[in-house]
């Protein structure tokens, strides 16, 4: 699984409280609705789709279970599925989410609460909403009612999930689960996002949960938990090799500083601790299922020992060579938050203004009984430089094995036969595209079971815009040819070549390199694909503003407009099409990323430097600046600090990693060392692509170079049992 993925969206939850209603009351007349004020709310962010979230609600009128159930649906709508999705859309979801619970046996015995979190919901993580539901649920009803017990039935499920999917890493956005099928293949969260909408297709209540970030070893770790006539269990997802509460991570995750589960909404009490509440999702901190856990009581002062409320505290884990924070606390009126963790080493950190504090806390069990209390006295011009050694190693008495796999026992041709039926599928349309084009049959080939429509795509489409298409299709994110149609691919390619004439019209001008990459290609940065390309053209053209000049105060001006709404850490970002329609972003990056779509419509080349949070625009000459944020600044690379850092000449720095010295192999960025700056103060942010740098082989010695700033080099030297030092410098210019 890629690493980051979901991080940022745990701590977004933890610092952001919204107050929603329990789901506790059954039956309420509609004046007395427990969601009113929510589902105001949502209905004056959903722009044009209002009137389609509107006829939803008014479906139910009558039906006093559907339209409470339709009611705790939008009133925990993310912004993009209040933004996109139909009444049509909504209605098939939650219909036949009760028609299984009429009619599986298990059905009615889940209690109202879990069905509305667990079995209702439409949608399991950050993927693109679609319509999964009445598909699953014909093909797996059929699956389901031959099995003697749910327990049967969730492994039979998981085992359909298993027939459809296989594990490879994919992209930094998540597949929905139809994608996942057509592709044949995903990442750990996505098998978990398939393998939930398949259960809760036939009534089985199901959730994600993960690990954020490993501490013993690297990446992190998603799986599905599953509610068993009551009692929640984990399996791996779209995995059948091991049974309920039992799988490969089984040993590793009694290591884990965090477990976190998601539930859809607002749950009043859970089975855990609560980690964490934001809008339209509850964070649950399961770690207490899964490994020894001990609560940690934190309290922030300041220097003179005053205590500190409403004060951000950040947990972060040392994962590969850097610090990933996992959670967020904010302290009480006495400075003081708590929170469960499980055992081994976290970097407890806070700020306030130009004072800040980073403390190491470790607890192994067997060693000590609790956690020590973590007291964090921040102080003016601290620094988190120094030398660390983190622990996580200790003696589990359950000491639980890895259990023997099906695949490679008794089962394994069984296994084999499902893996590849599905294989055979995939390898169909590899052969069919080379058939069809030997020379561009590997792009093709990269949409799985959509291949038939990038076909029809080459065949149909002009000769005009032939070029531009088949470009697309060589650059193209495999994700993203997964779902696109053969009219959106050559709407795309069309529009592309229209707006690059009419910006050679208006005197902006550019090579084919330039233009593939930062006009044509449809991809700004990890958001989920839209085809917004029509209607930003229609809107922000260069043949109806005139010139460049005028465009991008246009642009200035209508961001402007555009005002900011809470989004949790369920659903996708808002795309182009509802940013323009809504009038609404929920985070920076939204915003950039519209910017860079209206300007890649009229023709005019733009990137989004997302490290940065600001974009540029080629003006026929250079790469120039745009801030959305504050647009009058256009083309100034001194506006603010930042951009004054950035632009100036980068800072270099040579160095060794002395640990690496007898190794005989060599040091990784991001593996062994990586460089990193501060936020607010308070936290660490890896540097993943405002660095340029290289080794000399022969002295193993490297030149790094980085925006100028504050930043620090920290590099990790692990012991025989993976436990790290930690090695901390601040760059000096």
């Amino acid at each position: 699984m890629l690493l980051n993925k979901n991080i940022s969206h745990i701590l977004t939850a933890v610092l952001l409280s919204f107050l929603l209603y329990g789901c506790s009351a059954h039956n309420h007349p509609q004046k007395l609705s427990p969601y009113s004020d929510s589902i105001r709310t949502i209905l004056e962010t959903s722009g044009s789709n209002r009137v389609e979230l509107e006829n939803f609600l008014s479906r139910y009128d009558g039906q006093p279970e559907k339209r409470q159930a339709a009611e705790f649906i939008v009133s925990n709508l993310p912004p993009a599925d209040r933004a996109g999705l139909s009444a049509d859309d909504l209605a098939e979801n939650l219909d036949f989410a009760f028609l299984a619970r009429e009619s599986t046996p298990w059905g009615k015995e889940v209690s109202w609460t879990d069905f509305l979190h667990y079995v209702l919901p439409h949608r399991v993580s950050q993927e693109k909403a679609v319509n999964w539901r009445k598909k699953f649920y014909t093909d797996l009803l059929p699956l389901v009612s031959q099995c003697q017990s749910m327990e049967e039935a969730v492994l039979a499920v998981n085992r359909w999930c298993f027939s459809k999917t296989g594990f490879k890493s994919t992209q930094r956005w998540d597949q929905n689960p139809l994608m996942t099928i057509n592709r044949g293949w995903g990442r750990c969260e996505e098998a978990v996002i398939l393998t939930v909408c398949a259960l809760r297709s036939v009534g089985i209540p199901a959730r994600q949960a993960m690990v954020p970030a490993w501490q013993h070893s690297n990446d992190n770790h998603t799986w599905t938990e599953v509610q068993v006539d009551g009692k929640w269990h984990y399996i791996e997802s779209a995995n059948p090799d091991y049974g309920l509460d039992h799988a490969w991570f089984s040993g590793s995750v009694r290591k884990a500083p965090l477990v976190v589960s998601y539930a859809y909404g607002n749950i009043v009490s859970a089975d855990y601790p609560i980690l964490g509440r934001s809008f339209g999702c509850t964070l649950i901190n399961s770690t207490g299922r899964y490994a020894p856990a001990s609560k940690a009581t934190i309290q922030v002062l300041d220097a003179t020992g005053k205590a500190l409320p409403e004060t951000k505290i950040f947990i972060s884990v040392l994962n590969y060579a850097s610090f990933r924070p996992v959670a967020a606390k904010i302290s009480d009126r006495d400075g003081k938050a708590e929170i469960t963790l499980g055992p081994g080493s976290m970097l407890i950190s806070a700020a306030n203004g130009n004072s800040s504090a980073y403390v190491g806390s470790i607890w192994i069990p067997g060693e000590q009984a609790a956690r020590d209390n973590i007291l964090l006295k921040l102080i003016p011009g601290n620094l988190p430089i120094g030398e660390a050694s983190f622990r996580f190693d200790y003696k589990d008495e359950l000491n639980i094995p890895t259990p023997p796999k099906n695949s490679e026992g008794s089962r394994k041709a069984e296994f084999d036969s499902i893996k590849n039926k599905r294989l055979q599928k995939l390898n169909g349309m590899r052969k069919a595209a080379g058939s069809f084009s030997a020379k561009h049959a590997p792009s093709i080939a990269k949409a799985g079971l959509n291949t038939p429509q990038l076909q029809k795509a080459i065949s149909t489409c002009p000769s005009k815009h032939l070029p531009s298409l088949l470009q697309s299709l060589s650059s193209m994110a495999p994700a993203d040819l997964l779902t696109i149609t053969a009219d959106e691919l050559i709407l795309n390619a069309r529009i592309a070549d229209t707006a690059r004439t009419e910006a050679a019209d208006s005197g902006l001008k550019y090579d084919d390199a330039i233009f593939n990459q930062y006009v044509l290609n449809p991809r700004i940065m990890y958001e989920q694909r839209s085809n917004w390309r029509k209607e930003l053209h229609g809107r922000f053209s260069l043949s109806k503003t005139g010139n460049l000049k005028k465009l991008l105060r246009k642009l200035g001006r209508f961001t402007a407009e555009i005002s900011s709404i809470q989004r949790g850490p369920l659903g996708n970002s808002l795309n182009p099409e509802e940013v323009l329609d809504t009038l609404k972003t929920s985070t920076a990056s939204e915003i950039c990323i519209f910017n860079t779509a209206v300007l890649r419509s009229a023709g005019v080349p733009a990137r989004y430097l997302d490290e940065q949070q600001w974009i540029e625009f080629y003006d026929g000459k250079e790469w120039q600046p745009f801030y959305p944020q504050n647009p009058k600044q256009t083309g100034n690379k001194n506006a603010t600090t930042e951009s004054r850092h950035f632009y100036s000449p980068w800072t270099t720095v040579k160095f060794k990693i002395p640990s690496f010295d007898n190794k005989p192999k060599a040091p990784q960025y991001f593996k062994d060392f990586s460089i990193s700056r501060l936020i607010n103060k308070s936290r660490f942010q890896l540097i993943e692509k405002s660095v340029n740098g290289k080794m000399n082989p022969q002295n193993k010695t490297w030149e790094i170079s980085v925006p100028q700033g504050n930043y620090f080099l920290i590099s990790v030297d692990r012991n025989e049992k993976n436990e790290p030092n930690i090695y901390i410098h601040k760059i000096k210019k």
